[in-house]
């Protein structure tokens, strides 16, 4: 089958529009990271020293904030306890901005984890636990929550399953919610415990690690080659069941759809820790078909989120931001999107990357005929910041600023040009006399002019001074102009 259409960053920008509701097990994932020089005197076993204590959400917790990473709006419907562990989950949950709805599991305490970390390597887990089953008192009000979830619901939704097999989903809690989402056809996205398959009839996608789809498919333990993946489709493409999406680490995802097979490469890295990738992988197929990508498209950004989430030490959150990088390092030049001429957009992904902490720089200019004059004031302009932004001016602008005989090349080709270049990481066009109203949109952190300005004197600068952004001139090279190359006169430097 031919490889599926590549998800673009128009589609990951989309993401802000798309709402996702997660409902299972949460948890606490607390990290003792240290350093073991010596074996203790006490006992064979090595003597950590703490360097740090930290705690993540984990779980359907988890799940949840790389949802709320990746720009969507996000609910957690989910138990823990009311004890020192839940309320850190609680701060972590609002500190991501995502919603919740806690739901009384009896007496359970919030389930926890405590893995000890000496470098990269885990020494020991602890897990704290009670896996009592939810009573009806409580799936009534999973019910509720759900309801209440979707009365305000705006725009695309998706559900998220997140059974950690802790007693938060009985089957018949996952058969009522799927129902609930089947009368607001609503997709259903499901990171699966249950060995059999029929727990979670009805849903748009089921993922499974390729362990999990041989227990499900009742194989003898074999490698994911095509014979046992054959198997695993034909026992497990079972009616109501939409896809089904087989994560097998370095090989990628196998998504099988009925009766067809596509395999999504998974781009190679090095792996720092699969803690919590599961979770990156199903929050970015749930968000992805939530604003409306297709299966294929939103297993895709999942199987991305996992990889980057993989090369993280530790339970990780994957940001929009961090996919849109992703995207850029994997993308051949005629799918990177460097030029931009819709400033919302642009917008957008400025914002994105500047919600990163990364630092937004621009610079503008005719660029006529890009010379040694320009790429030296672009290689400074990027050498002060992470993301340079170039503003070209329009034909019609040009000709208003240059006279009737310029441009000599239209904006299309001085913008291919300038995409090409490596310190630029996207272009846009304006076609006003100054760029003062594209500043005002895209709102960089530092502007660049060249040293025939003064600080003072550059569209943009008082306005900047709004948003914290400043102007920085640089040095300029002598007797280099796109005038002087188009009168054929012989550039001469010391």
């Amino acid at each position: 089958m031919p490889a599926p259409s590549p998800v673009t960053p128009h589609d990951v920008l989309a993401f802000e529009s798309a709402r996702v509701i997660v409902i299972g097990d949460a948890m606490l994932d607390r990290y003792v990271d240290g350093a073991v020089t010596r074996i203790s005197p006490e006992a064979p076993i090595p003597v950590l020293q703490v360097r740090e204590d930290r705690s993540v959400a984990g779980g359907a917790a988890n799940a949840a904030m790389n949802i709320a990473g990746l720009g969507a709006t996000t609910t957690l419907i989910a138990s823990w306890g009311v004890d020192e562990s839940g309320r850190e989950l609680e701060r972590l949950l609002i500190g991501a901005n995502v919603a919740f709805t806690r739901i009384t599991r009896g007496s359970a305490p919030t389930i926890e984890k405590l893995r000890v970390v000496a470098g990269q390597q885990q020494i020991v887990r602890v897990d704290r636990e009670d896996i009592a089953p939810l009573d009806p008192d409580g799936e009534t009000a999973v019910l509720d929550a759900l309801t209440d979830a979707l009365s305000s619901r705006r725009g695309g939704t998706a559900i998220v399953i997140s059974d950690y097999a802790k007693g938060m989903l009985a089957e018949s809690t996952v058969a009522k919610i799927i129902a609930v989402a089947d009368a607001h056809a609503i997709p259903v996205v499901v990171d699966p415990k249950s060995v059999d398959i029929g727990k979670y009839r009805g849903a748009a996608v089921v993922k499974p690690n390729f362990a999990e789809a041989v227990q499900m498919a009742r194989v003898a333990a074999a490698p994911p080659d095509e014979a046992t993946l054959g198997v695993i489709a034909d026992r497990l493409s079972s009616d109501g069941i939409g896809a089904l999406a087989v994560s097998m680490s370095a090989l990628g995802v196998e998504v099988i759809e009925g009766d067809t097979r596509t395999r999504i490469p998974t781009r190679a890295r090095l792996v720092s820790d699969v803690s919590g990738a599961g979770d990156s992988m199903i929050a970015g197929i749930a968000v992805g078909l939530a604003s409306g990508l297709s299966t294929l498209k939103a297993v895709q950004v999942g199987n991305m989120a996992a990889g980057i989430a993989c090369g993280r030490p530790g339970t990780a959150v994957v940001t929009r931001a961090d996919l849109l990088d992703e995207m850029l390092v994997e993308a051949s030049p005629e799918r990177r999107p460097g030029t931009i001429e819709d400033w919302g957009e642009l917008a957008r992904l400025v914002s994105v990357e500047k919600a990163a902490g990364r630092t937004v720089v621009f610079a503008n200019g005719v660029f006529d005929l890009l010379h040694a004059g320009h790429v030296t004031l672009l290689k400074a302009a990027r050498a002060l910041g992470d993301v340079l932004v170039v503003g070209v001016n329009s034909d019609a602008s040009t000709g208003r600023l240059k006279g009737p005989t310029r441009p000599l090349q239209p904006q299309s080709d001085r913008m291919a040009v300038l995409d090409a270049v490596r310190y630029v990481d996207f272009v846009t066009v304006f076609e006003q006399d100054t760029p003062r109203e594209l500043i005002r949109t895209i709102q960089p952190d530092v502007i660049v002019k060249g040293s025939d300005y003064r600080a003072e004197e550059v569209v943009g600068g008082e306005d900047a001074k709004e948003w914290g952004g400043r102007v920085h001139i640089v040095d300029l090279l002598d007797g280099v102009s796109t005038t002087r190359l188009a009168h054929g006169e012989q550039v001469r430097r010391s």
